[in-house]
């Protein structure tokens, strides 16, 4: 019996050192890609700002959790399914089978990789995401006030900020001093402003997330859109108020701020959500935070199945077949939201879906395996990876001969 127990203790600390390296190189690769495609994104504010490469480590780390809460359930995925590759290509899962350890023996190791991950994301998506988000945002904000002077150019219209168009006749970019300033304010739906003044200084408080035109010596020119009504009102001084938001595109605040609220928050709006709208838009939220983080453990599980139909020089095939397991498992995500918001389907069912469909998929290929039994897709892909071997071969020796 302690001779089993050996073994047994020895199999799964063998098992466990084999997928943290896949595991790890995965996340890095996932992390890698998503960071980049990050930093696309933000190219305008960066390009556009005199950011340092403090700047942009800061906004790499700040947007890591959320990064992180995408890349764990695919590095879940796809390292556990390319160490059981490298396993079944070293004909070492046959051993296993062999000295009487059937597929369901590799279930503890695996479960304890997949239940590491899953906790980390969870604790990423409850406590860390919530936080780094604000500080992303507020960093964000601080960059965006060093790129608007950057954007103050002399003699050209400005339409980058949407719903506005300024023209300055002359800036000077050391102390934020504009001569002849020409604002154009579509904003508000009713009616449409143009300000001209002879100068204007940018003033950025310390304690608001926006920026101030002071303008001097000026005319206000208010006109209704049907153009039946217009005023127009001249003025020694103006403040002339552009937010944030305003100034990088962003979203409606309220928008934004769900992600920036913890799990609590989120639960004390779904109780007190007034209107079937507002708790269905809060429960999916509630419900996406914990769903998430469990895809690790749901979607991992189907990677060693998968990797144990595939051999080394199969191993493209099986990351191309675990990608797209993950991109099938989004759209469906993404659907079931999509579902929800519209009410056709409940904000549990929207969310946990495709986390059911996995763990149906995983038992049953578990199963199979453990049984083993052939898989009749498994074996067309086989047939037809040797016809194509074999016509590859073919053309080769027609080539050689004279």
């Amino acid at each position: 019996m302690d001779r089993v127990r050996g073994m047994k203790k020895t199999l799964y600390l063998y098992l466990l050192k084999e997928q943290c390296a896949p595991v790890l190189i995965c996340l890095a690769g996932a992390v890698f890609v998503l960071v980049t495609g990050q930093l696309l994104q933000l190219m305008r504010i960066l390009f556009a700002s005199s950011c340092s490469v403090k700047d942009i480590v800061e906004l790499i780390l700040y947007a890591m959790p959320r990064l992180m809460l995408y890349a764990t359930p695919m590095a879940a995925l796809l390292g556990v399914m390319l160490a059981f590759v490298r396993l079944n290509s070293d004909n070492e899962l046959m051993a296993f089978r062999a000295a009487g350890t059937g597929f369901l023996g590799f279930l503890p190791p695996v479960l304890g990789v997949l239940l590491l991950l899953t906790v980390v994301s969870f604790v990423n998506a409850v406590w860390l995401l919530p936080a780094s988000n604000r500080a992303f945002e507020a960093k964000l904000r601080s960059l965006g006030r060093t790129s608007l002077p950057s954007i103050l150019e002399e003699g050209v219209f400005i339409s980058t900020i949407p719903k506005l168009v300024l023209f300055f006749r002359s800036v000077d970019h050391t102390n934020y001093e504009v001569k002849g300033i020409f604002i154009q304010d579509q904003r508000e739906r009713n009616q449409e402003v143009t300000i001209a003044a002879q100068r204007a200084k940018l003033d950025f408080p310390p304690d608001s997330s926006a920026i101030i035109f002071k303008l001097y010596d000026g005319m206000i020119t208010r006109t209704s859109k049907n153009l039946k009504d217009a005023q127009a009102v001249s003025f020694k001084k103006y403040d002339f108020t552009l937010s944030m938001d305003e100034i990088l595109g962003a979203a409606k605040k309220a928008m934004m701020s769900r992600g920036e609220m913890s799990l609590a928050q989120i639960y004390h709006k779904v109780k007190t959500a007034m209107g079937k709208a507002a708790l269905v838009w809060w429960s999916l939220e509630l419900e996406q935070r914990l769903a998430f983080p469990a895809a690790c453990l749901f979607l991992g599980l189907l990677g060693p199945p998968l990797g144990s139909m595939f051999r080394q020089r199969g191993r493209m095939t099986g990351i191309t077949v675990g990608i797209g397991i993950f991109l099938a498992y989004y759209v469906l995500l993404s659907a079931g939201r999509t579902f929800g918001y519209n009410g056709i389907v409940s904000p549990f069912l929207a969310v946990w879906t495709p986390n059911l469909l996995c763990i149906v998929l995983a038992v049953y290929l578990w199963t199979k395996l453990h049984r083993e039994t052939p898989f009749r897709l498994a074996a067309l892909f086989h047939r037809l990876g040797r016809m194509r071997a074999a016509a590859c071969e073919g053309r080769q020796q027609g080539a050689i001969q004279p």
